[in-house]
């Protein structure tokens, strides 16, 4: 009998054990610690009310959510993994996600890379800001923290500003324009190699697991031309070790959600599911994954 009271005890057959359980889950939801719209006490209360049974807070190359989450759902008496997402990219496909569970949040060489990641994208952003300030807009530090309090900022965060300060009217408007220029453009996130993010999340002592493999289709592919594509880009997850696949994501119909799990299945990983939840206002386009 597993222990739901405290996953942290678990080992990693155990906590396969519980991913793969009936219970009912969500294991990918991003809070206000990342790009998310809701505390890790909010999403946590709002999933207890409609019935979940097992949750994950996966933010973007950060833990302080699902630290938060697993001290909240200690208290309501809630099951929770730990969570995070960790973005990389690989010559078989850029903006690969990996999601890890279980890990240990105290372990240093997990720690290191984690502070790592935030230090180069603290400065991005600061290049980033300065960019935008040699065009006149005047963007302070107390602009950003007024933004998700300033504790995750990127592109998103920047957007939100210029809509304040009434230079552009959406964030679609801004990405866009103004960050299509090129001296913009040309400031990259600085992205870990996938390889390197599934031995991190090893390293701490949890599970990788590659996020929604649909989103790695383009929008002018066809389901036929990107399948072996799709295959080949797991294929290589697997020789770097995954342990787990996301089968069940908003980016996958029905029939791909069950093409996913055939090769989970077929290659003995871990079958895992999430809403890749951000916001109740999010409008994300995941129909298009879902065409022929």
């Amino acid at each position: 009998m597993l222990n739901l009271s405290d996953t942290t005890v678990l080992n990693k057959d155990e906590m396969r054990a519980l991913i793969e359980s009936d219970l009912k889950k969500d294991l990918h939801m991003h809070t206000t610690f990342s790009d998310g719209a809701m505390t890790p006490e909010e999403i946590i209360d709002m999933r207890v009310s409609e019935g979940y049974e097992l949750l994950a807070i996966t933010d973007h190359d950060v833990i302080g959510g699902s630290v938060a989450g697993m001290a909240y759902a200690k208290k309501i008496g809630m099951p929770f993994i730990y969570g995070i997402e960790f973005d990389s990219e690989d010559a078989v496909g850029d903006d690969l996600h990996m999601l890890g569970y279980g890990f240990d949040p105290e372990n240093e060489i997990f720690l290191d890379v984690v502070i790592e990641v935030i230090a180069d994208r603290n400065k991005r952003n600061r290049q980033f800001m300065d960019a935008l300030n040699k065009r006149g807009f005047g963007i302070t530090e107390e602009d950003v923290k007024k933004i998700n309090g300033g504790r995750y900022v990127g592109k998103p965060t920047f957007a939100k500003i210029l809509i304040k300060k009434g230079i552009v009217s959406s964030v679609n408007e801004a990405f866009s324009t103004i960050f299509r220029e090129p001296d913009i453009k040309a400031i990259k996130k600085v992205t870990m190699p996938s390889k390197k993010a599934i031995d991190t999340i090893h390293a701490g002592g949890g599970l990788a697991v590659m996020a929604h493999p649909m989103e790695q289709r383009r929008r002018d592919e066809s389901f036929e031309e990107f399948k072996p594509r799709m295959f080949h880009i797991i294929d290589t997850m697997v020789a770097y070790g995954i342990d787990g696949l996301e089968c069940h994501h908003p980016s996958a119909s029905e029939m791909q959600q069950e093409l996913l799990v055939e090769y989970a299945k077929e290659h003995g990983l871990m079958i895992t599911r999430g809403s890749d939840f951000h916001s109740l206002d999010a409008r994300r386009d995941f129909e298009v994954y879902h065409r022929p």
